[in-house]
């Protein structure tokens, strides 16, 4: 991944100013650092160089337009030397201009586009909002200021809001490019799947710098690294399989994950930590993702860790088996959905809500180490088929119209043959529960001790925005607002009322005696 910062308006004396904001992205982009600066406009860039390392510097300055981009580009054929997947934006935007770029893009993408002629710019971000971009406003002695960055942290004192997934930004406006989703008709086809999902991982397999799998053992991370295990490797710089796996001493992540290595024949690196080492980085990790939310903070302090140690071994590039929960209604409340209408409408609610959670913790979590996290389920055109043209009753399952199926059955019909039996048949198991049942329970006590019953009492009237209900959510608003203060508090989505990462809809479908964004409780009640 890499951090992009640019300033529009009348810039004179922002110029020292924006240096030092830029540098707070650098562990982004550890490998170069460049600024651009004109009239009205300051356009910089962190670099961690994964392809092309020798070339394709940032911002690009071509035919009047620069281009700061973070993201990667997947419809690019072929390259010049000194170029990167970023100069294919440029080409869009010479060929096809601003309006139009974004949709003909492949790829996942947050970037800033300035045109020297018409003095216009134009900012976007991918569909489902894989990369971050935050949007802030500045007012100086010479008028406002807008500004846009890859993290809050280089926007430190402004009122920041999240540019929009889908959305291209413009001087007053934004206009929404990508189409949305609407209720597909088409029925179950392995065939179609095993297709998409593997052209989804074969463009992602362009990488000039050593690279790794996320691997918990669960079902999606085990299918991503077994399509890995029989590509086409021409394109890896360094075509070895590296696994890694992160847990508790009793992690049941860890067991699953070494079968899924041994069955692919890679070198497996097994991380185990301590509920204490997690503590101990708490602060550290909310500054790092940018965020307050429960569930997303919980599974970011292992996720953040794992980064810490592929660091150290070299590692620069991973693959991860994030969006399939979403796309295929893979998590345990959804057993309780009772028809395709409300499937699809939870489907759409959970995609257009990726962006707080899921992305954002596999980008962040994996980007303060300086490496890039790579998603094929959220690749263009699986996300078309999933969302857009495969029947909502293909991925009910407890309530399947014509038989009770397990979760995420589809996939698991599909690449059963590429898997050992016990991870075809694993039970959907969310990655900070899959890591030790110890390490919530851990967070919960250390809350206990460090927010106060007074506290919670008053909690509504300290943080009257998405107030939070418990004493583990207090505290994490705590360090939050400490590190952003109060003008990033609508950059995060706080969902209170929650079972297994649910929105408010499953309390509809099922009387569930816990609120929690854990799944623990889910177990209990799947096997009665």
């Amino acid at each position: 991944m890499c951090g992009i910062l640019a300033c529009f308006g009348d810039v004179q004396d922002s110029e020292t100013g924006f240096s030092m904001r830029l540098r707070t992205m650098q562990r982004r982009g550890p490998d170069e650092l460049n600024i651009v600066s004109g009239e009205n406009y300051i356009i910089g860039h962190t670099r961690n160089c994964i392809m092309n390392p020798k070339g394709g510097q940032q911002p690009i300055e071509n035919s009047g337009w620069i281009v700061a981009h973070n993201g990667e580009i997947y419809n690019v054929m072929e390259r010049k030397p000194d170029q990167s997947d970023s100069h294919y934006i440029v080409d869009l935007l010479k060929s096809h201009g601003a309006i139009d770029t974004p949709a003909k893009l492949d790829g996942v993408f947050g970037f800033v586009a300035y045109n020297q002629e018409s003095k216009m710019y134009y900012v976007a971000r991918d569909s489902v909002g894989v990369i971050p971009l935050y949007r802030g406003k500045q007012q100086t002695q010479y008028g406002w200021l807008e500004w846009f960055s890859s993290e809050l942290k280089a926007l430190d004192g402004m009122e920041v809001t999240i540019v929009k997934p889908g959305y291209l930004y413009t001087y007053g406006s934004k206009l929404k490019w990508s189409n949305g989703y609407k209720m597909g008709h088409v029925k179950a086809n392995t065939y179609e799947v095993r297709k998409l999902l593997n052209r989804a991982v074969q463009k992602r397999l362009k990488c000039d710098v050593p690279f790794g799998i996320l691997l918990s053992g669960g079902l999606d991370s085990s299918i991503i690294s077994s399509i890995i295990k029989w590509a086409d490797l021409k394109d890896m710089a360094f075509p070895v399989l590296h696994t890694f796996s992160i847990g508790l001493e009793d992690s049941p992540d860890l067991e699953y994950a070494e079968l899924m290595s041994e069955h692919i024949g890679a070198t497996h690196h097994e991380i185990r930590f301590t509920v204490d080492e997690g503590l101990s980085i708490l602060d550290e990790v909310i500054y790092a993702i940018e965020t307050y939310d429960v569930t997303t903070i919980r599974a970011s302090v292992p996720m953040y860790l794992l980064g810490k140690y592929m660091k150290k071994v070299g590692i620069k590039m991973v693959f991860s088996g994030e969006g399939s929960d979403e796309l295929m209604a893979g998590y345990l409340y959804n057993r309780y959905c009772p028809n395709k209408e409300e499937m699809h409408d939870e489907c759409v609610r959970k995609m257009n809500n990726l962006h707080y959670h899921d992305c954002l913790r596999a980008n962040k979590s994996l980007a303060a180490h300086g490496i890039e996290c790579r998603v094929p389920f959220l690749d263009k055109y699986f996300v078309n088929y999933c969302m857009n043209m495969l029947d909502p009753t293909e991925k009910m399952s407890k309530t399947h119209p014509h038989e009770e199926k397990q979760e995420k059955w589809l996939l698991r019909d599909t690449f059963k043959l590429q898997l050992p039996h016990q991870i075809t048949n694993r039970e959907k198991v969310q990655f900070s529960d899959g890591v030790g049942n110890e390490w919530i329970d851990g967070l919960k006590k250390y809350a206990d001790k460090c927010i106060t019953d007074d506290q919670m009492s008053k909690a509504e009237r300290t943080y009257p925005f998405q107030t939070p209900t418990t004493k583990e959510a207090y505290l994490y608003r705590q360090i939050f607002t400490k590190k952003f203060k109060h003008e990033a508090d609508a950059t995060v989505l706080y969902i209170p009322s929650s079972i297994a990462c649910s929105s408010d809809k499953a309390f509809e479908w099922h009387k569930f005696s816990v609120k929690d964004p854990s799944a623990q409780s889910l177990h209990t009640i799947n096997k009665k």
